[in-house]
């Protein structure tokens, strides 16, 4: 391939790299959606002219942004460039699903915490900064409740336990960035294999995605956890029992969601149908605790059946 189609490859995705990273920055409220999507240009160039050339974007874009607009932009890119990479490196490995979701969202969880402690130089330190923003965010939620009309009371009162609110949030804090990078890595994914249909074993050796289930050992980690929170303990033991718990809790979503795919799938479901039950799911609490409880039992109840797809003849005689 010639030097100049390569040349109108990488600017495009180079320019759609920075417009997508600093509208999602700047754009107040609905901004963060576009966050996800920021990888999705270096991603596809890559696949198309080869990893350095994406590599190469993703560096550009940081050494652009650092000199611009300041090292924390930069640094902040740079988390989501290394989504891109690590997700680079996992592909043509013929890894599982799981594994290429769950290593990729563990390095990132793992490069977010030196950046955190790069910038603050200790976990004290961190937790105040971390405590006082969401005081700040919480105030502001308040202010929009009460904006829109919602009861004196029911405000006060969240206002009286806005201290337990703020300590359960950051005890869950490593749970939630886990589930963010999570649901992040499934966007780009989701995108990849629309973009690349033919590439979809090179992305990860799953099959159909809408017959994936968590690994059957997971369950007792989701046991474990969850009895080890009505027992005494110390702070510590509880922090880590409640994140595991929540972790674990995002693969048995994932898969209640895999569960509802297959039969929107099967039964031809329109598409906007489809797309307002996915909205519920993920802004609705009871939809979402639903969808968790729908992967937990699929343990037992094999609601697709796939237990007997795998069986042999004789066996399901």
């Amino acid at each position: 391939m010639g030097r100049r189609e390569i040349i109108k490859s990488f600017l495009p995705a180079l320019f759609f790299t920075m417009v997508l990273f600093l509208s999602g920055v700047a754009i107040p409220l609905v901004g963060f959606l576009l966050i996800p999507l920021v990888p999705q240009p270096a991603l596809a160039l890559g696949l198309k002219q080869g990893k350095g050339y994406g590599v190469a974007l993703l560096l550009i874009v940081t050494l652009v942004l650092f000199f611009v607009s300041g090292k924390e932009l930069a640094l902040g890119f740079s988390l989501l460039a290394l989504l891109a990479v690590l997700l680079t490196l996992s592909f043509g490995r013929g890894w599982s699903i799981e594994s290429v979701v769950v290593g990729t969202a563990a390095g990132m969880l793992a490069a977010a915490f030196g950046f955190l402690w790069y910038f603050f130089g200790s976990l004290p330190a961190l937790q105040l900064v971390l405590r006082a923003a969401l005081r700040e965010n919480l105030e502001i939620s308040l202010k929009v409740y009460e904006q829109v009309g919602f009861s004196g009371e029911g405000l006060e009162a969240l206002r009286e336990r806005a201290p337990q609110i703020i300590d359960m949030v950051l005890q869950m804090m490593p749970a939630l960035a886990f589930a963010g990078f999570v649901a992040a890595i499934l966007i780009n994914l989701f995108f990849l294999y629309r973009r690349f249909p033919d590439h979809s074993s090179f992305f990860a050796a799953s099959g159909d995605i809408r017959e994936w289930k968590a690994p059957e050992p997971l369950i007792w980690g989701f046991i474990l956890s969850g009895f080890s929170l009505f027992f005494p303990a110390g702070e510590v033991v509880k922090a880590l029992a409640l994140n595991v718990f929540l972790v674990t809790a995002v693969f048995y979503f994932l898969q209640g969601l895999a569960i509802v795919a297959y039969y929107f799938h099967r039964k031809n479901i329109p598409y906007f149908l489809r797309s307002l039950a996915y909205v519920l799911i993920v802004f609705e609490q009871l939809f979402t605790l639903f969808v968790v409880g729908l992967g937990l039992f699929d343990l037992w109840g094999d609601f697709r059946r796939l237990n007997k797809k795998d069986l042999n003849p004789s066996q399901v005689s």
